[in-house]
C-alpha cells in the first residue's frame, strides 16, 4: 500500500512537470474574415474568384457570344435618377455598361463602391437616343449630350444579381 501511494505521488509529480502549453501564451483564435454585402436581385451566386470586366470583354470571341460570368470591380458610374444602370471599369478609358431590366435598382450614391455581380455579357449596339439618355442620367452637360451622334457597338452586361461590398464597421 505504501508503495502504491508513493507510485501515485511520483506519477502526479511527473505529470505536473511536463512541458505543456503555458496558459498565459494562448494561441490566437481562428479568425474568419467575412465580407458583408448589400444584395440586389438574385444574391445566391458565389463571390469566390470573380472575373474582372476586362477579362470578360477579352474572352468575348465574337459578336455572337453570350458569356455567363461573375464579375467584380468598382462601380464607376450609376444612374443618378433611379439607379437603373451602372458601369464598371474595363480599363482606365472604358467602362462595361450594366443594366438589370428594372428587376432591381441600385442606390444612386453607390458610385465608387466595390461590387460583385452575376449575369451575362453580350454584344449589343446602343442607339444615339439611348446614349444621350444615359449621358443625361449621369449628369453630362448639354454640349456632351449633343456631341453624341453615332451608335456604339460594345460588350454589355445584364446583371441578375449585384452585391455591393459594405465597408467594415470598426
Amino acid at each position: 500500500m505504501k508503495h502504491l501511494f508513493l507510485a501515485a505521488l511520483a506519477t502526479i509529480g511527473l505529470i505536473s512537470c511536463q512541458n505543456g502549453k503555458n496558459t498565459a501564451e494562448k494561441s490566437a483564435p481562428n479568425v474568419i474574415e467575412t465580407t458583408n454585402y448589400l444584395n440586389f436581385g438574385d444574391s445566391t451566386f458565389s463571390v469566390e474568384n470573380p472575373f474582372t470586366a476586362a477579362e470578360v470583354v477579352k474572352n468575348m470571341a465574337s459578336d455572337l457570344d453570350t458569356v455567363w460570368a461573375v464579375v467584380g470591380g468598382p462601380i464607376t458610374q450609376v444612374c443618378t435618377t433611379k439607379g437603373c444602370w451602372m458601369a464598371t471599369a474595363i480599363d482606365s478609358n472604358n467602362n462595361l455598361f450594366v443594366d438589370y431590366d428594372y428587376e432591381f435598382l441600385l442606390p444612386t450614391n453607390s458610385q465608387g463602391q466595390d461590387m460583385i455581380m452575376s449575369g451575362y455579357a453580350y454584344w449589343d449596339s446602343t442607339s444615339v437616343a439611348q446614349l444621350r439618355h444615359y449621358a443625361e442620367d449621369r449628369g453630362a452637360s448639354e454640349e456632351e449630350i449633343a456631341a453624341i451622334t453615332e451608335p456604339v457597338g460594345e460588350v454589355m452586361f445584364k446583371a441578375k444579381g449585384v452585391k455591393i461590398v459594405l465597408p467594415d464597421a470598426e
